[in-house]
């Protein structure tokens, strides 16, 4: 049995305090391939405990029947400081508190360019040495970063545990939404089966967000190598952030269908011995994420949505409205909610009391929106 729980406690922030990191490891040590996933990272976001909770059940079953064939590493709490944000009941979760505040997603180490500085001279045309070599120069680089507070060690213990993986799968959820994922567009034909598997009708696909978050991190290396070496540097790494619906789509159901999809999806990936899945093959669409309208609300009030999750909508068709409550004349407090992209309407706001100039819905489109900027395409 290779089934291994390790725990890595995190600097203390406060006298008398730590917090840690638990990561289940499946498969010899170094295997590949090698699948990491996480979930959690927003804090507040919870339906990826759970399902990582019951595939973890699943592996354990397979690595008693010496299935493991490559190597997989699991954390299924990945932000241990956010869950710590609980105010009478309510977890935020999104953005630390401390280390300059932030959200939890963005701004993750770049290693890129540092790394190319240790391996120039190294390259060669085999591809799997040259691998190799960049994975050893990454370690390296990780190894320097500061782990002085609790953020900068959560950021390099999960560093560590997932820059060497083949593919990385970082669980996340909106408010209320279909499933979706955000996908590199290098990497739409690789992850298409696993969204298959999940039934997944919606992904939005970038080159790259300038938002630094975890998934890209992990990716970020090899795109930078790749601008120099071309097809002499592969991808040693792959990744997709997955929106697994909305915060409150957790049950034992959802949690074992999904597992049981990313338990599939091993199988196809020859992490885990057995039988091949079946595909159903292009069910889901990519949108490009420029293309993707983020409907604010324009004033502040209750809003309410008169289309569904899932549906086509028109630009100018009107989704919604938001009651202004302060409107002198309560006749006239309804206030619009106006698509500006033709598409699927797959994600919104679960708080219905919105803000003055929130993002409280996504239309996922299919043409470049002219206030959509490359490079910024995340607002938090």
């Amino acid at each position: 049995m290779s089934y291994q729980l390790y725990s890595h406690t995190l600097p203390s922030a406060t006298p008398g305090t730590h917090r840690i990191i638990k990561a289940h490891h499946f498969g010899e040590a170094g295997a590949h391939p090698k699948i990491y996933f996480q979930a959690g990272l927003h804090a507040d976001e919870w339906p990826g405990f759970l399902v990582l909770n019951t595939l973890i059940k699943k592996l354990i079953e397979a690595d008693e029947k010496g299935l493991i064939k490559g190597e997989i590493i699991i954390v299924p709490v990945a932000n241990p400081i956010g869950l710590g944000q609980n105010f009478h009941g309510y977890i935020p979760g999104r953005f630390a508190f401390s280390d300059g505040g932030g959200n939890f997603n963005r701004n993750w180490p770049q290693l890129g360019s540092k790394v190319e500085n240790q391996i120039q001279g190294n390259i060669s045309g085999d591809v799997e040495e040259n691998i190799a070599i960049v994975r050893q120069a990454i370690k390296k680089e990780l190894a320097q970063l500061p782990e002085l507070t609790e953020l900068q060690g959560l950021r390099k213990t999960l560093l560590a545990l997932s820059m060497d993986a083949d593919e990385v799968i970082d669980l996340h959820c909106s408010g209320e939404a279909c499933m979706h994922a955000y996908v590199a567009q290098e990497f739409e034909e690789h992850f298409t089966p696993l969204l298959d598997l999940l039934e997944a009708e919606v992904a939005l696909s970038e080159l790259e967000t300038g938002a630094h978050s975890f998934d890209e991190t992990n990716v970020s290396v090899w795109r930078h190598l790749k601008t120099h070496y071309a097809h002499m540097m592969p991808w040693g790494c792959r990744s997709l952030t997955l929106e697994l619906r909305g915060e409150n789509d957790i049950s034992h159901e959802l949690a074992e269908k999904d597992a049981s999809a990313l338990m599939k999806y091993l199988i196809l990936r020859d992490v885990v011995a057995g039988e091949k899945p079946k595909l159903k093959k292009q069910k889901v669409t990519f949108y490009p994420l420029d293309a993707m309208d983020l409907v604010k609300a324009p004033v502040a009030g209750i809003a309410c949505f008169h289309k569904s999750l899932g549906e086509p909508v028109e630009a100018g068709e009107v989704i919604g409205e938001v009651i202004d409550l302060m409107a002198d004349d309560v006749t006239q407090s309804a206030h619009p909610l106006i698509a500006r992209a033709n598409g699927v309407f797959f994600a919104r706001f679960q708080r219905r009391l919105v803000v003055c100039g929130e993002s409280i819905a996504k239309i996922a489109g299919r043409e470049h929106l002219a206030f959509r900027e490359i490079g910024h395409l995340f607002e938090d």
